[in-house]
């Protein structure tokens, strides 16, 4: 059971040959047909190596940090006040120089049980992030060139993002079982 607050989901999954065509198409449809972005939402490019997972809480957090009350003096509250005018692309350079949140980062994968891959290591999974900004579902991928608008969240975060999970990536991909959605909460 998921509590009700949801606040973000992130998805890990394998990243198919059947999803990267999909999300190519994908691109190409929103670049010719344009789409409608909040000037809200917290969105950084992915310059480090298998940091897809760092990104993906970035995302979560720094579209969620005053529900959250993140403090500003924290290493990711700094560092979500230094992109806050940035373009994705100079935020994303941001997260390359920001050596407090490397530390943090790195401290954090230190303390699970599973090894942190090396930045230079071929790795076929990925970590994105679904919020929620101004009523509307936005997947996060720092390796794509924009956020992506899916719509209205029609009232369940979780459920909008299930829906689009379940279309644009299990159904491109149905004989893989590599699919694994996390959510962020209000507790």
């Amino acid at each position: 059971m998921v509590p009700p607050e949801r606040l973000a989901v992130t998805l890990l999954y394998q990243c198919s040959s059947n999803i990267r065509k999909f999300k190519e198409e994908q691109q190409k449809r929103i670049e010719a047909e344009g789409q409608k972005l909040s000037s809200e939402l917290v969105y950084l490019k992915q310059y480090v190596g298998n940091a897809c997972g760092t990104i993906a809480c970035i995302h979560s957090i720094g579209n969620n940090s005053q529900v959250m009350g993140i403090s500003e003096e924290s290493p990711i509250g700094k560092f979500l006040t230094t992109i806050k005018s940035k373009t994705p692309q100079d935020a994303g350079l941001a997260l390359v120089d920001a050596t407090d949140m490397h530390s943090a980062s790195e401290a954090s994968a230190q303390g699970g049980q599973t090894a942190a891959p090396e930045a230079t290591a071929d790795v076929d999974a990925h970590f994105i992030c679904f919020v929620e900004k101004d009523g509307d579902l936005y997947e996060l991928d720092g390796n794509k060139a924009f956020p992506i608008n899916h719509g209205p969240v029609g009232g369940d975060l979780l459920e909008a993002a299930a829906q689009v999970i379940k279309a644009n990536f299990m159904e491109q991909d149905p004989e893989s079982v590599n699919f694994n959605m996390m959510a962020l909460v209000r507790s």
